[in-house]
């Protein structure tokens, strides 16, 4: 009875392992949700690994069993992490047929060196088994360990089709291991052994895997870069609208210059004629055209000015109200075009979400921009009409086109990324609320 108990606490650490395995790797692939509390993340974790021992225990490679555990394991990743669904079954699909292929390898080679079935093995109760359990455990930290060194998290959208394709090749690959596993295992019982051919399909598996994953790896390579180019493309027409707002600006300019000689004509002509309600309404309307032409934003930071000035135009021009509150310290060394990349995409994020209120008099943008302690503070709210925010935490989107959509969010993840900043986003009461802080 003690000895019983000791290899059934061994059963319990290992699918405890496995379990912790599972959730190092998921968490490399995925991002946990903020609202799944540390305690309940670590009861998944005891809850799980009992219930895989609970399994192992009624009939080891069942296929039943095997299905069933991979239906538990995607439970798991859609409940606990973010992402979507094609990243949460590609990363568990990714997981699961390196366990399968670890634990049917090490016992086929096994098996094969020491001619002895495989059932008998796997079945009974040996130090053969521990030793094989721990060099199978072995193996699989191995083989998961070299998908994570070579995964990146880049948000980078690939198409529909190659997800499908590359789980397919995944699942193809993790099912024939299982079917000439249990042919494998039928076949010893008539004393036909195919250890050998067992194994050779497992590591035609295995590096069918590794060339699918490769090509993965070139796939999210070629997006971010086409990304890339289309974020490009976008500051390059961000940079031409701000010189055609420029080139209107000096236009309004040199019109007041041509025009105040006339101006002060006709107010001292209104004067002379005792018409002095006129003439205040024509200073009045003077004195607006001036503000609008000369209302100039001063940060000491030049790039910042230009792409904010921009902004406000264009803001005033569809009846948006914007508080500026800027304090850009000396000494910034975040580059002037990351910058303006977060402000230029943000700031058309709020114009647009401004342009969908029906009501102009509840449009209106506050920004700020400060240091606080070690970090460049910019907060941006404005009114939003719909919650931009989806049950992942992710922003998402009401357009049409949504693969060429989002690229302005994606602009201003990747400069926070590269200056290891802090996002955050939020929707309260109407309003959409972001913040970003940057290291000075």
């Amino acid at each position: 009875m003690p000895q019983l108990k000791l290899w059934i606490l061994y059963e319990y650490v290992l699918c405890l392992v496995e379990v912790l395995l599972f959730y190092g790797f998921i968490s490399t692939t995925l991002e946990r949700h903020k609202r799944v509390k540390k305690g309940w993340y670590y009861l998944s974790i005891i809850l799980l690994s009992i219930l895989i021992l609970i399994l192992t225990e009624i009939k080891i490679y069942s296929m039943i069993r095997t299905i069933l555990l991979y239906l538990i394991l995607l439970f798991i990743s859609y409940i606990l992490f973010q992402g979507n669904i094609k990243e949460k079954v590609f990363s568990v699909t990714m997981f699961y047929f390196f366990l399968i292929l670890s634990d049917i390898l090490i016992v086929s080679i096994f098996s094969a060196f020491i001619e002895k079935d495989i059932k008998n093995i796997i079945e009974t109760q040996a130090w053969h088994r521990i030793l094989l359990s721990q060099i199978s455990k072995l193996l699989l930290f191995i083989l998961l360990r070299m998908a994570k060194n070579n995964y990146k998290k880049d948000n980078v959208d690939i198409p529909r089709y190659y997800w499908y394709w590359i789980l397919f090749v995944y699942l193809i690959s993790g099912i024939n291991l299982l079917a000439v596993f249990n042919i494998s295992l039928i076949l010893n019982e008539l004393n036909l052994g195919i250890q050998h051919l067992t194994i050779t399909i497992s590591l035609g598996s295995l590096a069918i895997v590794i060339i699918t994953y490769y090509i993965f790896i070139k796939l999210n390579s070629f997006y971010e870069e086409r990304n890339n180019y289309r974020i490009v493309e976008i500051k390059n027409q961000m940079l031409k609208k701000e010189m055609e707002e420029k080139e209107r600006m000096y236009e309004g300019v040199k019109k007041l210059q041509h025009d105040f000689k006339n101006h002060i004509v006709c107010i001292e002509k209104l004067l002379e004629k005792g018409q002095f309600q006129l003439a205040n309404e024509y200073v009045k309307d003077l004195k607006e055209e001036v503000i609008e032409t000369y209302t100039w934003i001063k940060t000491g930071n030049d790039a910042v000015d230009a792409i904010l000035n921009l902004k406000k135009s264009e803001g005033a021009q569809k009846k948006i109200e914007m508080d500026m509150k800027i304090n850009i310290p000396d000494n910034l060394t975040i580059k002037p075009l990351d910058l303006c990349t977060i402000l230029g995409n943000a700031l058309d994020n709020s114009i647009e979400a401004n342009e969908k209120l029906k009501s102009q008099d509840k449009r209106y943008i506050d920004l700020k921009i400060n240091p606080y302690k070690d970090y460049l503070f910019i907060e941006i709210l404005n009114p939003s009409s719909i919650n931009p925010i989806d049950e992942d935490g992710k922003l998402k989107t009401t357009k049409k086109d949504k693969e060429n959509h989002g690229f302005g969010m994606k602009s201003i993840e990747a400069v926070v990324e590269k200056y290891n900043g802090i996002l955050h986003y939020e929707y309260n009461d109407g309003k959409f609320i972001l913040n970003i802080m940057l290291p000075l």
